[in-house]
């Protein structure tokens, strides 16, 4: 999966639009567009930073260097931190 696909996805399972993004992190909404379709594939780090921050993801996974879901990991974390 594409870093566009990857905010896409997240977005749409978080039900934001693409103005909600646009508004949570202050970044344009034709950027946000431009990035999941695929036309702007490497953001700097600061639009990398305001996208996992909104979408509560981490910038690694953005970036496709895993595979797994968010919502598993953080699962994951909460059953493991369990006494």
């Amino acid at each position: 999966m594409s870093f566009g696909q990857r905010v896409r996805r997240r977005r749409e399972r978080l039900g934001f639009t693409q103005e909600d993004l646009a508004q949570k992190t202050g970044i344009q909404q034709t950027l946000i567009s431009r990035i999941e379709r695929g036309a702007n594939q490497n953001p700097h780090g600061d639009v990398l930073k305001r996208l996992a921050l909104a979408l509560h993801v981490s910038i690694d996974w953005l970036m496709g260097m895993y595979d797994d879901d968010p919502h598993d990991q953080a699962s994951s974390l909460v059953l493991s931190a369990s006494p």
